[in-house]
């Protein structure tokens, strides 16, 4: 590929589009989807390290704190203190879902599924399915540093 060429423009400009879709789908339940896939995979690990969300989601610590803020000043999301064992270091806390925030999350997946559903007929299912492996792909190797 050629020196001149970025990976890095093509691939916003297709995460700016898909942002676009997720957030008008889930805008009835005032979640943007980055605030969906926060409260969808707290939901789905019960209590998780604050440290491993930031690595699972691909955020650093700060940029993770100021996504979680909103959901734990909307009563979603609450910290929960860690086995003294399982403390990664003396910033390290856990987060689940309250009550409210399991109750958001149900309600916010049909039209999570409904932006999902649109982005795979917009896409095809080929191509839907090469997209999603590409990218975990080029992400898992860009790690390996």
């Amino acid at each position: 590929m050629s020196n001149d060429i970025c990976s890095c423009s093509p691939l916003r400009r297709l995460t700016r589009r898909m942002t676009v879709i997720y957030d008008q789908h889930l805008q009835p339940n005032e979640l943007t989807i980055t605030q969906y896939s926060l409260i969808s995979r707290i939901g789905r690990s019960g209590p998780i390290a604050n440290i491993v969300l930031a690595t699972d989601m691909g955020m650093d610590r700060s940029t993770l704190s100021r996504a979680l803020k909103p959901l734990i000043g909307a009563g979603w999301i609450e910290t929960v203190d860690l086995p003294e064992d399982t403390l990664l270091d003396k910033r390290s806390f856990a987060l689940q879902l309250s009550k409210p925030g399991r109750k958001k999350l149900d309600e916010a997946r049909p039209n999570w599924r409904r932006a999902q559903d649109e982005i795979d007929r917009q896409l095809g299912p080929k191509l839907s399915r090469e997209l999603t492996e590409m990218i975990n792909d080029a992400y898992a190797k860009l790690q390996e540093d």
